[in-house]
């Protein structure tokens, strides 16, 4: 027999001390009142989206051989870890998605949880030194051919080098599915295509990856329009907070880079503004500023 959903029968008689299904770290699969259950919902969904949550005291080590084996008992999204750069900057890491790209990839990617930065760090940065978003011949995608990407990535000069020696060891590099956008023919408005890639040890979020959707990206692409490969951290689910980030720990609002090519344009590339929307600046615009982000897996 089927039936339509708007055809069942209403529940009129639901009391808090009836119980339902749901996953607890301590005891797996259970039943819990729906007085919690509802409690849960007001703090994660109706109070401006996922909470802050609690700090994480293990060592990268330890955490780093946990997540290996899976184990995530503990740990939830928005808890955070603080780091102190050698440069003395201190930044907040939260957790921004556990073993979201488990098993995705033309190499199986194993288990993981990636962090994002609470506030972005300090000092604005340039995405490239000229107005372009396209990729090199030798570099098609323009995350990895970007001026920004050398910046956080470089073994000797970048953000890389001046992470605090305990967590180096740690992070690994984000496998993913980027665009690619470069013809010898010139500049293009729009990406030709896609291959997997590393996006480096410290990389940037897409557009889908912030917000869910493509606002500015190319929203008929596969690469950008969502999918296994591409989906929404559930860190920025349900509120602006973890959206809409400091300039510098703990500084005012600013607008941050995301990985993503605009589309329609040769010139502008994808980030979230100040006030928490999406949008689209000049590639050498000198008043963005960059999260940091790291894989631990």
């Amino acid at each position: 027999m089927s039936i339509k959903t708007n055809e069942l029968q209403k529940i009129t008689s639901l009391r808090g001390t009836d119980t339902i299904l749901v996953d607890t770290d301590e005891k797996g699969t259970g039943r819990a009142p729906f007085d919690t259950a509802t409690e849960f919902f007001k703090e994660t969904f109706l109070s401006s989206g996922v909470p802050y949550g609690k700090e994480l005291t293990d060592s990268w080590a330890s955490l780093r051989a946990k997540i290996m084996a899976g184990n995530f008992t503990g740990i939830h999204i928005g808890d955070y870890k603080p780091i102190t750069l050698t440069t003395g900057e201190v930044v907040i890491m939260e957790v921004a998605g556990i073993d979201q790209y488990y098993l995705c990839g033309d190499a199986q990617i194993g288990h993981h949880i990636d962090f994002i930065s609470r506030d972005c760090l300090a000092g604005t940065k340039v995405f490239n030194d000229t107005n372009t978003n396209n990729g090199t011949a030798a570099e098609p995608n323009p995350w990895r051919a970007s001026k920004l990407f050398q910046t956080l990535n470089n073994d000797t000069t970048g953000v890389v080098a001046i992470l605090p020696a305990d967590l180096k060891p740690c992070i690994i590099e984000k496998r993913a599915l980027l665009e690619t956008r470069f013809s010898e023919a010139g500049a293009l408005d729009s990406s030709a295509g896609w291959a997997w890639n590393n996006m480096g040890k410290l990389w940037l979020p897409t557009e889908v990856e912030v917000f869910g959707n493509t606002f500015w990206s190319d929203g008929d692409a596969g690469w950008t329009g969502g999918g296994g490969c591409n989906l929404q951290y559930p860190i920025f689910y349900g509120g602006a907070k973890h959206i809409i980030k400091g300039a510098g720990n703990g500084g005012g609002r600013c607008h941050w880079w995301e990985a993503s090519a605009r589309r329609q344009s040769a010139t502008h590339v994808c980030d979230v503004a100040g006030a928490g929307d999406a949008d689209g600046y000049v590639a050498s615009s000198g008043g963005v500023y960059a999260p940091l982000c790291f894989r631990i897996g």
